[in-house]
């Protein structure tokens, strides 16, 4: 369990391995190339070992890292950043530092998470805690918004450095041209966007889609089945569109034509709005049985060296596989149209599509670290372009959603207690793999070379997959 505003690390016992390696170093160990480091374990940390070992054979973390420190961090403030850490460590186990002996210490790492309150429990540790605990003290860092020019500011708003829309963009809205709003300018390659909508069974009658930020994709395990399963039938599970009572419905009442607005069952549809750079799947091993007792999982979970999303994202399907579509449609639909006016306004119903898309691609449409689904080709969009507030997206050509497997974090115990491991690619690719074929298993201080059958067939408890 991680918290705030302290830190611990697992006793005692930990922090004397810590002050004996610092004073002792590490032992000497040559490093070869076709090998990464080890990494030291401080009496109970190998749930952070796993994640920085799986991070280094993720390209996206490193280059991001790398962009943000030099565009935004001078050289006299960059080792007080988690991000400069975090980097140094990724680089050193991919062999590119200058460091040459292994194991190679962390405790950098948690020095950083330190600084900034965090408290690891040393009941509790969890890889997938710890990598939300990384991911959100990284986005903390990293988030720097442009200032917004105050109206009742008549020096800012004089000043001749101020960006303004182009000519024959903004004057469709305004009198006169109007300023680029502020926006995040880069965004960690584990963030995303879910998007879910509230459907009423009886009328048909649709909420706006709502966006929610995601860095994990937390798969459970279907009710009341055990025996193995695939990652394609788990991601499905987690789409699978649920119901929720009591909800009102604007749609009955315009219908009933009352003040009133009654209650209804809606259908909660989710897929996901926008896919990230690097995929980070976590499937949820540990349940609670109704004695309140907990249990670990260990059905094997087959997945695949490479992953398709195209079935998951929000707009895939065609105008003709609009009912069968895991897609979402925002405001009235024909169903209600035709209740209410006795006609059927197709017109109607497909111009919401877009407006609800955009909302999704308005969050951030000029980012490079994650993939902004395309509406249907039958919505005839091609002819829009976006101006630079991003009021409108430029459409591109359709892509696939196409990712490569770049390691797997693996529990190894009962629900209570364990150890963390991980399998990641080999960090000396070459220029036709940038990725690397080769794969190694690293426990801690020791890595070993090791099959892609046997990645295939481990525990996987995290999966990190790079978009290709």
């Amino acid at each position: 369990m991680f918290a705030r505003p302290a830190f611990i690390i697992s006793g005692v016992a930990a922090v004397a391995a810590l002050g004996s390696y610092i004073f002792w170093g590490p032992p000497k160990k040559k490093k070869t190339a076709d090998y990464c480091p080890g990494l030291v374990n401080f009496g109970n940390t190998c749930f952070l070992n796993a994640v920085l070992q799986s991070w280094s054979a993720c390209p996206s973390v490193s280059v991001w890292l790398g962009n943000f420190l030099s565009r935004h961090v001078s050289t006299s403030t960059v080792k007080k950043y988690l991000a400069a850490t975090i980097l140094k460590v990724l680089r050193l186990l991919n062999n590119d530092g200058d460091c040459e002996l292994d194991p190679f210490s962390p405790g950098e790492v948690l020095q950083a998470l330190r600084r900034r309150g965090w408290i690891i429990s040393p009941d509790e540790q969890d890889s997938h805690e710890l990598f939300h605990v990384l991911t959100q003290t990284l986005e903390e860092e990293t988030s720097r918004y442009p200032s917004v020019v105050s109206l009742f500011d008549i020096q800012a708003l004089q000043n001749p450095c101020n960006k303004y829309q182009p000519d024959g963009v903004a004057f469709i809205r305004s009198q006169g041209k109007l300023p680029i709003l502020p926006r995040r300018e880069m965004d960690h390659p584990f963030r995303g966007l879910l998007a879910s909508q509230l459907e009423c069974y009886k009328c048909r009658y649709r909420y706006p889609v709502k966006y929610d930020l995601f860095d994990s994709l937390s798969l459970s395990f279907p009710q009341k089945y055990w025996g193995p399963l695939t990652l394609d039938q788990l991601l499905r599970h987690f789409i699978c569109p649920e119901t929720v009572n009591n909800v009102d419905c604007p749609g009955c009442a315009k219908i009933l034509k009352t003040k009133d607005i009654p209650k209804s069952s809606f259908k909660k549809k989710l897929t996901i709005g926008k896919l990230p750079q690097c995929l980070c799947i976590h499937i949820q091993r540990k349940q609670w049985l109704n004695s309140n007792v907990p249990v670990k999982r260990y059905d094997h979970i087959a997945f695949s060296e490479i992953l398709h999303m195209d079935n998951y994202v929000y707009m895939k399907a065609n105008k003709k596989n609009l009912c069968n579509r895991n897609g979402l449609f925002g405001g009235n639909d024909d169903t209600l149209d035709s209740l209410r006016f006795g006609t059927q306004n197709q017109k109607l119903m497909m111009e919401s599509a877009p407006v609800n898309l955009l909302r999704a691609l308005n969050y951030d449409s000029s980012t490079m670290n994650g993939i902004f689904v395309q509406p249907p080709n039958s919505l005839n969009m091609h002819n829009i372009h976006a101006d630079e507030n991003h009021n409108g997206p430029e459409i591109k050509p359709r892509v696939e959603f196409t990712y490569k497997l770049a390691s797997v974090v693996s529990h190894q115990g009962n629900e209570c207690s364990g150890h963390f491991v991980s399998y990641r690619r080999n960090p000396v690719p070459c220029v036709k793999d940038p990725m690397g074929s080769k794969w190694l298993f690293t426990s801690d201080e020791n890595v070993r070379k090791t099959s892609f059958m046997q990645v295939l067939n481990s525990e996987a408890y995290m999966l990190f997959y790079e978009r290709v």
